[in-house]
């Protein structure tokens, strides 16, 4: 188990000010669900921006909080969906959340989007990628679902199937 099974995100970047010398990174103002195993990934990314010359803490919040948004929004629509809050889903996320449906069907079907996905999930790539008028086409064309199969029709032969034991 997990301390802390939920993400918290602190919005450094909307302070007005902040002590100079000081700054803030990974865990500390963002820890991911770890169940997304995304922490590590976005914590090397900000660790880039430190390599950058503008260390100034309120302008390199606003760089961490563009690293962040990406990932962070992808687990709180995932979990939104997983947990049903149908009260905390906005007709957008709605809209979304059926679209990513019909994603992970085409997916399924469909070799590039899966490979889309597993570099939006794996953030080589934004979660924008999966809505461009080129995935949008092949989910419309791959995305419905599998017509149901009988349960009498599923088992070679068409019987029934015990297990020995």
């Amino acid at each position: 188990m997990y301390r802390n099974p939920a993400g918290i995100r602190r919005r450094y970047e909307q302070l007005i000010r902040f002590p100079e010398g000081l700054l803030v990174t990974g865990d500390a103002g963002c820890a991911f669900n770890p169940r997304y195993g995304q922490g590590m990934t976005v914590a090397a990314l900000e660790a880039l921006e430190l390599l950058k010359t503008d260390l100034r803490p309120l302008p390199f919040f606003k760089r961490i909080a563009k690293v962040v948004d990406g990932p962070w929004q992808i687990t709180v629509d995932d979990d939104v969906r997983l947990h049903q809050a149908t009260n905390a889903v906005n007709p957008k996320q709605r809209l979304l959340n059926a679209y990513l449906e019909r994603f992970h069907t085409a997916a399924a079907r469909d070799p590039e989007l899966a490979l889309r996905f597993q570099r939006v999930a794996n953030l080589y790539a934004s979660p924008s990628s999966l809505v461009t008028p080129g995935s949008l086409a092949r989910v419309l064309r791959n995305g419905a679902p599998p017509a149901p199969v009988p349960a009498a029709e599923s088992v070679p032969g068409g019987g029934s199937e015990r297990s020995a034991g």
